[in-house]
């Protein structure tokens, strides 16, 4: 009986210490891979600095080739989209990650700004909202004026104030900030702030260091182009604000 006990234990032991030979083996293989996909995602991030864009796209694929779930490497890959303006395959690679981390703020703060390419606006100011619910975004300045940027296109000009004034509150060499934020003041006929924030703009911006008129000529030859940074209607409406 106590020879059977014995050999009962020994084999339960053996069993324990092949399982933890397997499990190790298998943790140590998911290192493996994970290390081998984060230096992919690495170099992506390195050729996406430089603007390589088409060489961040093959290191995000071969990061995620190694590891689907790799949510820094699915975010990397997103931005790409948007240099390609693919706006529709980004808006769903930053969803795939927010799936895997849903707290991921940068990634909410992206899918902000490719909302707004695809005029989605009320999604871009949920997805800024998520950015911004996150303790640990720093570039609140940015995504603050994204809702506001949102806010204004959807014609909420109360809530675009709100938002265009916290993220001046958190960086008042904002440029774009003031900018639309003169636009707002047009449209709540507060036409004395709108030109004075205007003004206030030009003066912080160094490109133009208070030049008004360069600005006035920037403006009317943006006007002339349909590839213009601002679009045609705000370029029209900030004309019409230096004529006050």
């Amino acid at each position: 009986m106590i020879y059977y006990k014995i050999m009962n234990f020994l084999l339960k032991l053996i069993i324990l210490s092949i399982t933890l030979i397997i499990v190790g083996c298998i943790s140590d293989e998911r290192i493996r891979q994970t290390n081998e996909s984060d230096f992919h995602k690495e170099i992506g991030f390195a050729y996406y600095i430089e603007k390589n864009y088409q060489l961040a796209y093959s290191s995000f694929h071969k990061a995620l080739q190694i590891d689907p779930n790799n949510k820094d490497a699915l975010h990397g890959l997103a931005l790409v989209h948007m240099e390609f303006q693919e706006y529709e395959m980004a808006r769903d690679l930053f969803l795939r990650t927010l799936s895997i981390d849903p707290n991921y703020a940068d990634a909410w703060f992206n899918l902000g700004l490719c909302y707004q390419k695809l005029n989605m606006h009320n999604e871009a100011i949920n997805a800024f909202s998520k950015a911004l619910n996150n303790p640990f975004f720093v570039t609140q300045d940015k995504a603050y004026f994204g809702q506001g940027l949102s806010y204004y296109r959807i014609g909420k000009y109360e809530d675009a104030k709100n938002s265009l004034d916290r993220a001046i509150k958190r960086n008042v060499l904002l440029f774009d900030a003031h900018l639309y934020l003169a636009l707002v003041y047009q449209k709540l006929g507060a036409y004395s702030e709108a030109s004075k924030t205007l003004k206030y703009s030009l003066k912080i911006n160094p490109n133009y260091k208070g030049d008004i008129d360069r600005f006035t000529k920037d403006l009317i030859d943006a006007s002339k182009s349909e590839k213009g940074a601002i679009p045609k209607e705000d370029i029209l409406d900030l004309i019409e604000i230096l004529k006050y």
